[in-house]
């Protein structure tokens, strides 16, 4: 070996322990730390209007349906999360073994451990229950191949869970007087949008909580789609969501409907359900994520003409 070539290999044999270095002994620490700090992360459930209550976390929800005939329980809040929604039951006065539904709102839900917590049975559409029960390694949505060499390694993926009903678009599954009605777009985005309605005081409330509207990382919306349909499948979902009528809408994620603000309007508010009343605000929502997706085309039809 000559002197240039021992001394590059010298050079590059320090750089790759530098980097072991870093990620070990450094960075990972942090990330560990942080995942530690945000398991116990809290917030305060809350009553929403009629029977419905956030009993979630800080970043991500969940949300609780109180029925005659026991509960419902609407997205998982996360991995690592169910302590925490069985401890914000409890301070609202309900038990998580009265939970005998679980809905799954998307495809990256962990929700093995709140079924497990719970005794519930889970209901998710078709294509998430699929990638549900791999424990997200086989998500045809994910088109980014370090990610799908990730969720293969074990570092993004969850606990899988049992999936006990899988729902088709516009069924309504049913638990004593309450009535939820599921919202499946086709293949090429995963969407489920859940829609109930909730008495309060001498009123009917319609709730719709909305999936999430964010495009897979590095998709293609020109051809070759990646994920095959996407462009269609995105389309058809903003039609089914803009036809459904609202006045209260909920998110996977508390800072996209406005959790935080709309809790602390209601505290101080003469009717407590009035701040998540907010059909503009969801309409809004919808026209921004769409904003984000005409954006995204152009440029990459561009992109493609040159």
């Amino acid at each position: 070996m000559s002197r240039a070539s021992h001394t590059l290999l010298q050079v590059a044999i320090g750089v790759v322990i530098a980097l072991a270095v870093l990620v070990g002994g450094v960075l990972f620490p942090m990330w560990r730390q942080a995942v530690d700090t945000n398991r116990d992360s809290r917030a305060d459930p809350h009553h929403i209007a009629g029977s419905l209550y956030f009993v979630g976390d800080p970043a991500e929800t969940s949300f609780l349906l109180v029925g005659d005939k026991g509960h419902v329980l609407i997205g998982s809040a996360g991995q690592n999360a169910a302590h925490k929604i069985a401890d914000n039951m409890k301070q609202l006065g309900f038990d998580i073994k009265d939970v005998r539904m679980i809905l799954a709102t998307s495809q990256y839900e962990s929700l093995a451990e709140l079924q497990q917590a719970s005794g519930a049975e889970l209901w998710a559409s078709e294509a998430s229950a699929a990638v549900i029960a791999s424990g997200g390694v086989d998500d045809p949505g994910t088109v980014y191949l370090p990610y799908k060499l990730m969720a293969r390694a074990g570092i993004t993926d969850y606990p899988p869970a049992r999936v006990d009903h899988r729902v088709k678009d516009n069924e309504t599954v049913r638990l004593g007087s309450l009535a939820m009605t599921a919202h499946v777009t086709k293949n090429g985005f995963n969407c489920t949008a859940w829609t109930f309605t909730v008495r309060d005081r001498d009123r009917d409330l319609r709730v719709v909580h909305r999936c999430g509207l964010v495009l897979p990382y590095k998709a293609s919306l020109v051809e070759p789609e990646q994920p095959p349909g996407i462009r269609a499948g995105f389309e058809h979902t903003v039609a089914m969501l803009r036809s459904l009528p609202v006045d209260i809408w909920l998110t996977s994620r508390g800072r996209e409907y406005g959790r935080f603000r709309k809790h602390q309007e209601s505290l101080k508010a003469g009717d407590p359900a009035a701040p998540f009343i907010d059909p503009d605000g969801y309409r809004t929502s919808i026209d921004q994520a769409e904003a984000t997706f005409r954006k995204l085309l152009a440029e990459q039809q561009q992109e493609q003409r040159r």
